[in-house]
């Protein structure tokens, strides 16, 4: 096709390329040579005659554009077509993948660049061989140039590996071409926690590929340069580059607002959601976590932590084979078998003078300045008139990216040439007119501090006092901490949009609201001017009550906020608990209000970090005095109780429930003290002392219903339910099953409706039913996945497990176990681990078909046991109904086969088990 019918405009793209060529060229390259010569004759055919124009060929991927969308889907059912009636016989057979977008480009020397480009890239990435998509603006235009017989199938929303907003995705369908595909390979699918970008990533392109080759052949990468050169948008990239579907996934961890280098274990541990064990350090638990793992580790902004970043890294290098880590930071992190890259900065022109536009725009540095000066100015373009001056700019700031962006945010002020002006006046008072001496770092300072001096006098007041959030901020906390006498609420507001759009604080969609962060740099900057203005102490105790009263807020409106807002609008915060706890705690903080926080927050420690808050709440207890309000030190046992119930340790939570009972009656405190017995009362269950535990948690429902405590009656409710299910009381469980779901769902607590749901399957088990318990697991299984509850899924599992030995279906039996026994080691449920271990040498000991192999199973069935006793006795924990059930259902069958002094043996030899050892021999089973 001659270049004068080269699509120009708005154009429609369609890529293509061979799913699993690679395998196919390995196997057999003369016959994969001979098929990829008719592919590329049937493509080319089929795009030709509908007027596409292939633009560029990359092994066996086509890049044509068109200039209809109608022509375009009209080329790719009929290449599709033409495809699947070739035979590809001699290769296995030749599936092809297409993707189709809209939008307008740039051209240049026969080529096409811009978002649109990497768009369709992107879309085609995620689909199926046979499979066409189309993205949202490609379909708009076909609603009336659709061929006949063909159709739109949605397939909703996806994030694409650009990160950028997601993309509407159809699926084009033909009653003559395959229909049904797996799901598409997007981010909502693959297992990562990358967040979306609000701006498009520029000028990257070969930083990425040469990232990615060195993490092909090296465990730790660390990316290093100056604050600002884009090594965490970089970082982010690579890894949504390196998600491909195997493994375990990739997963960012954000070290920036780590303050307290203690915490840096916990805030990895956060991101996988591994829980703290009380009796084990939270390293050796991320590392036992690991060692099963194979996934990429992004560990962003190193330099402030970086003496335990080295401590976890080594240990993860040391232990952990199949995880790669790629960390960022200014410096390398110096540890044994590290390979470091150094950011480079944009590309820029060596000279500006007489540069013409289009010269400019094939610069890194230039394209990310347009960008992003679009973003703050719409009427911006990049012309004959003003290229000089932005490549100028460009050039001295020396491709810094973050230093571009906070200069292109002012073309909406300022020209690019007297944005020029203003960045040479400032430079020469920095350097002295000695502009090559000054270091990037400097350059990087020398910005922020214009753009510091820009701004008025409260802009800069609040700019400094931003700093002392740790994880980001929304309007509500910025305005409760930084209002004063000079600030008051409505200022702050509207002082907080000015630095947005200035470029010195970061917007990013929460969800249900809009959250804020400073850069890391320009944090790190406004702290330094925070302490010069004296203003440090002041706002870290501001902070402090600001998020005292949050906590003390969100304890408050617990009960009446469904659970799925509560836990995300506590999970969101919990770094700027830490900072306010941290500071409460040290030398120049005040007890009284981290004591009263901790006991602020028992729910959310409760559901989200329970080994944690115990550690918070032993630090709050140590501090208690005669000048401790009781209420708070009520609130503190409370708090201990919920974290101990929470780890199942029961025997450990009913003393200080007892406590807070005491205090509570005193106190003349009803609803708490309803939730105190209903927790006394539940533990009292689990040590076997019925009659008095089902009179605290009949109280504790009455008060509930009389406060209007909805979710606490429903817990009670549970409760009570798990007390007639123990007393043998099947038909009064079920009852109080029921009553408790109902009251649950009505009070948005979904978890506990989930919850009550396991505990009825659990009654209908001890009751006889295994068939109706497997039932009703099954569906607590999915109800708990929609909540994404992976602890409570490993429970499920555990107790499918147990009902399907029951139920002498074996192999089913072990399937649910070795699932089980995976989510509750990923979690760290230590008496889940020691039942589901039992399930498993249950199927060992009951099995009679085992052949050959049966004396063994027995043997290894007999010191897993042993484990699981020495396990439960160290925890303190109890073994439960359906439990109970079956081991004494193969103590007998061991005892006979075995022999006493044998299975006594070899129940001692398991109980001096590592749970390494333990998990490895109940797999084998």
């Amino acid at each position: 096709m001659p270049s004068s019918a080269r699509p120009t405009g708005t154009i429609t793209f369609l890529f293509s390329d061979i799913e699993g060529s690679t395998s196919r060229w390995d196997a057999d390259r003369k016959a994969m040579s001979a098929a990829l010569a008719r592919h590329d004759a049937v493509m080319r055919a089929a795009l030709e005659a509908h007027g596409g124009y292939v633009f560029k060929t990359v092994g066996d991927a086509f890049c044509t554009a068109f200039a209809m969308a109608g022509e375009a889907v009209a080329a790719a059912l009929d290449a599709q077509r033409a495809l699947s009636s070739e035979d590809f016989s001699g290769v296995g057979g030749l599936r092809i993948r297409m993707a189709l977008h809209t939008g307008s480009v740039e051209e240049r020397d026969g080529d096409y660049f811009g978002p649109a480009v990497n768009r369709v890239a992107r879309l085609l990435a995620i689909g199926h061989g046979g499979q066409v998509l189309v993205s949202g603006a490609a379909a708009e235009l076909l609603q009336s140039e659709l061929p006949a017989q063909s159709g739109l199938r949605d397939l909703g929303e996806h994030r694409l590996k650009d990160l950028a907003q997601p993309e509407h995705v159809y699926q084009l369908v033909a009653s003559d071409l395959p229909q049904e595909f797996p799901a598409l390979r997007s981010l909502d699918v693959l297992p990562n926690n990358l967040p979306l970008q609000a701006t498009s990533f520029v000028g990257r392109e070969h930083v990425v590929s040469e990232i990615k080759s060195l993490i092909a052949s090296h465990r730790l990468v660390t990316v290093v340069g100056s604050g600002g050169a884009g090594k965490t948008r970089c970082a982010i990239q690579v890894a949504a580059e390196l998600l491909d579907g195997s493994g375990d996934g990739v997963w960012l961890v954000e070290l920036a607002p780590v303050s307290d280098p203690d915490f840096v274990v916990n805030a990895i541990a956060q991101v996988l959601n591994v829980q703290e064990q009380p009796d084990r350090s939270l390293l050796d638990t991320l590392v036992a976590y690991l060692k099963r793992k194979r996934l990429l580790l992004v560990l962003d902004n190193c330099e402030h932590v970086m003496a335990p970043v080295r401590t976890v890294v080594s240990a993860l290098l040391s232990t952990c084979g199949d995880v790669h880590m790629l960390a960022t930071s200014r410096e390398p992190l110096n540890v044994s078998g590290e390979a470091t890259y150094r950011m480079p900065s944009l590309a820029v022109p060596d000279t500006a003078e007489l540069l013409r536009a289009e010269e400019a725009s094939r610069f890194g540095a230039v394209q990310l300045f347009v960008e992003r000066a679009l973003l703050s100015n719409n009427r911006f373009g990049l012309t004959e008139e003003n290229a000089p001056h932005v490549a100028e700019i460009c050039r001295r700031l020396d491709g810094i990216p973050l230093a571009i962006e906070l200069a292109a945010a002012r073309v909406k002020v300022l020209s690019p040439q007297q944005l020029a002006q203003k960045l040479d006046e400032r430079f020469r008072v920095l350097t002295g007119g000695d502009r090559s001496a000054l270091p990037r770092q400097q350059t990087m300072r020398a910005l922020i501090d214009w753009s510091y001096d820009l701004l008025s006098n409260d802009e800069r007041a609040l700019f400094r006092k931003l700093a002392i959030f740790a994880g980001g901020f929304t309007l509500e906390t910025a305005a409760a901490v930084c209002s004063d006498g000079e600030l008051d609420e409505i200022v702050v507001l509207d002082l907080l949009s000015s630095l947005v759009d200035k470029s010195l604080v970061q917007a990013e969609d929460a969800g249900s609201a809009t959250h804020y962060r400073l850069l890391e740099s320009t944090q790190q900057y406004a702290r330094e001017k925070l302490r010069e203005a004296g203003e440090e102490a002041t706002v870290a105790k501001a902070h402090a009550l600001a998020f005292v009263a949050l906590a003390e807020q969100l304890d408050e409106t617990y009960e009446t906020t469904p659970d799925r807002l509560w836990y995300a609008q506590a999970e969101a915060e919990l770094e700027n608990f830490r900072a306010a706890l941290a500071w409460s705690f040290g030398g120049q903080g005040e007890v009284l209000l981290g004591q009263r926080a901790v006991s602020a927050l028992r729910f959310a420690w409760w559901q989200l970090r329970s080994a944690e808050g115990r550690r918070w709440v032993q630090a709050a207890q140590e501090r208690i005095t005669d000048d401790t309000p009781e209420t708070v030190v009520a609130g503190l046992d409370l708090t201990e109780a919920h974290c101990a119930s929470a780890l199942n340790q029961h025997k450990a939570a009913l003393t200080p429930a007892e406590r807070a009972v005491a205090r509570y009656r005193v106190l003349h405190d009803p609803r708490r003290l309803a939730e105190a017995e209903r927790i006394a009362g539940n533990s009292l269950l689990y040590a076997g002392n019925i009659a008095e535990g089902e009179g605290l948690l009949q109280h504790a429902l009455e008060e509930a219903r009389t406060h209007g405590a909805r979710k606490l009656a429903a817990s009670t409710l549970g409760s009570l339910a798990t007390a007639r299910q123990i007393a043998g009381d099947v038909a009064g469980a079920r009852d109080c099953s029921a009553l408790a779901i109902a009251a649950a769902r009505t009070a948005g607590a979904e978890r506990l409706a989930a919850l009550v749901a396991l505990n009825l399957a659990e009654t209908e088990f001890v009751g006889g039913d295994a068939a109706r318990a497997l039932q009703l697991a099954d569906e607590a299984v999915h109800a708990y996945r929609t909540l994404r509850g992976t602890r409570a899924v490993g429970v499920v599992l555990g107790n499918m497990a147990a009902y399907l030995v029951a139920l002498q279906r074996y192999d089913e039996a072990r399937t649910a176990a070795h699932q089980a026994l995976t989510a509750v080691r990923d979690t760290q449920h230590a008496v889940m681990l020691a039942f589901t271990l039992q399930h498993l040498a249950a199927i060992a000991a009951l099995r009679a078909d085992a052949g050959d192999g049966r004396l063994d199973d027995l043997r290894r069935a007999a010191r897993t046991i042993g484990y699981v006793d020495a396990c439960l006795a160290a925890l303190e924990a109890l073994r439960e109904q359906t439990e109970r059930r079956e081991y004494d259902a193969m103590l007998p069958v061991l005892r006979d086969a075995l022999g006493t002094d044998e299975l006594a043996k070899l129940m001692a030899e398991g109980g001096a088990w590592s749970e390494d050892q333990a998990v490895a021999e109940a797999m084998l089973i």
